[in-house]
């Protein structure tokens, strides 16, 4: 009987590791995102050195389960998680501003944040994997039964981890409390073996670490909000050259998303939402108007207070941004003013709906999804242009240098379907390379604002099959 409890024990133990693991995992990308953004290169980052922590982990484990094989070393091995997961929770933000204020290259940042918070656990968790097959086979006859049944619910328990952290625990908690409850999931499972054995030090050690994860650690300078799709930070102060205090929304390190100014003026914060501005009053004919990227709606809702006639359809991802727009950005609906909550190349591709104008500013951090980079893309906005309409894209770029050939990548998408393309350089730099451009593309001829450049018809463009939008981002940003 106390075999078979032991066995069940030990595949717990081992659907716990796969739980813990995977989430820990999903939240790693949400920690980093504030800091050092959301692109491919941080989850390459992520994945790398969890993986490869995780295959030093397995060695370690095999050489040290050969030489002790006792009970008692998982229960502490999940108790050493449980430790290198709290001690991420307490020194996570002040590692990541350091690295983020040291290291300039995205790949860097990455990987340097990911082998000093994330590696320690992996490497734990994996020394856990072999222990657990050498405690679990009884005789050499069920060898594969035992190693496969601790495998296979290790990997389920891993598509648990990240189906319950993704779908369900961060709508309702923070990156933090998901932590705080995968340390709580190690240290409960430390007491499913041999819980007789060093029970003072071990429950002295138990109720230390919960008790630190439910001491709050002051996030300095913003709030903090955690949503199914993305991390966000509110934060107030001034811009460069405005005396006025404005409070924005940031998802990451490379500017933000929506900003409102504290005065009440409902003036709109940014060039390129001005900018967009100016192109709708000039445009002659605007009964109903697309955006792509809502952020928290103060560009939408500036265009409906101003063109009450119009209808302003807004396409968002994140169904939480109404939320966090009524609470810190005072949005409030409008009768012309139609919220869809989708994926926004879903909702081009679907739609049969008209417009006059599109106007599209979907970015993740500071980068364009590669997804609305293609001439697919382009192609299905241009059939949602109604006769004389337009497209007019906030494109973080430059028509020079390094970040040419990202300018004639998005500008290719446009003029793939549209004959007509300009363009409109902000006054003020982004970054050292990086400059905010109005790339605007039309069909049939018409009157711009002053101080639009015609772009040349792209003799080329990138479509869903291969579309390099990281390596032309990060060739802009290195200039």
């Amino acid at each position: 009987m106390m075999k078979h409890i032991t066995a069940r024990s030990l595949e717990v133990v081992a659907f716990t590791s796969g739980f813990a693991l995977m989430a820990f995992e999903m939240v790693a990308a949400r920690i980093l995102a504030p800091y050092v953004g959301s692109s491919i290169y941080v989850w390459t980052s992520v994945i790398g050195a969890i993986m490869a922590s995780l295959s030093i982990g397995y060695y370690a484990g095999g050489l040290l389960a050969d030489k002790h094989r006792r009970l008692i070393d998982i229960a502490w091995l999940c108790v050493a998680s449980a430790i290198a997961v709290v001690t991420v929770i307490l020194f996570y933000q002040p590692i990541l501003e350091w690295i983020a204020g040291n290291m300039k290259d995205p790949r860097l940042q990455g990987v340097a944040a990911s082998l000093l918070l994330f590696a320690p656990t992996s490497f734990l968790i994996g020394i856990k994997a072999p222990y657990l097959a050498k405690l679990k086979v009884t005789s050499l006859e069920r060898t594969g039964e035992s190693v496969a049944g601790l495998s296979a619910l290790n990997a389920v328990g891993g598509i648990v981890g990240v189906f319950v952290a993704g779908f369900i625990l961060f709508g309702f908690i923070g990156s933090r409390e998901t932590l705080a409850v995968i340390a709580g999931l190690l240290i409960a499972s430390s007491w499913l073996v041999v819980p007789h054995r060093h029970m003072k030090w071990r429950l002295a050690i138990s109720i230390l670490l919960m008790a630190i994860t439910f001491v709050p650690v002051p996030m300095v300078g913003a709030v903090n909000i955690d949503t199914p799709t993305a991390h966000y930070q509110v934060r107030e102060g001034y811009r460069p050259g405005d005396s006025r205090r404005v409070r924005v929304l940031t998802s990451g390190p490379g500017g933000s998303q929506s900003g409102m100014y504290m005065d009440g003026s409902g003036n709109l914060v940014f060039w390129y939402t001005g900018e967009f501005a100016r192109l709708v009053s000039a445009h002659p004919t605007k009964g109903r108007i697309l955006v792509l990227g809502g952020g928290t709606f103060t560009l939408p809702a500036y265009l409906a207070d101003h063109y009450p006639w119009s209808q302003i359809d807004v396409v968002e991802i994140d169904p939480e941004l109404q939320t966090i727009a009524k609470d810190y950005f005072h949005f409030q609906s409008r009768p012309n003013l139609r919220l869809i909550f989708d994926d926004a190349r879903n909702y081009v591709n679907s739609t049969r709906t008209k417009y006059d104008i599109v106007l599209a500013d979907v970015y993740s951090d500071a980068s364009v999804p590669f997804s609305m980079m293609t001439r697919e893309y382009g192609e299905k906005v241009a059939g949602l242009l109604a006769p004389h309409g337009m497209v007019a894209a906030n494109v973080i770029a430059a028509p020079e240098g390094a970040c040419r050939p990202l300018l004639d990548a998005i500008n290719g998408a446009y003029g793939s379907a549209l004959t007509y393309g300009s363009y409109l350089l902000s006054p003020t730099t982004t970054s050292e390379n990086e400059r905010n451009n109005m790339v605007v593309a039309y069909s049939q001829e018409q009157m711009l604002p002053a101080g639009y450049t015609p772009l040349a018809r792209p003799t080329a463009s990138y479509g869903d099959n291969f579309m390099p939008a990281e390596r032309l981002q990060q060739a802009c940003r290195e200039g």
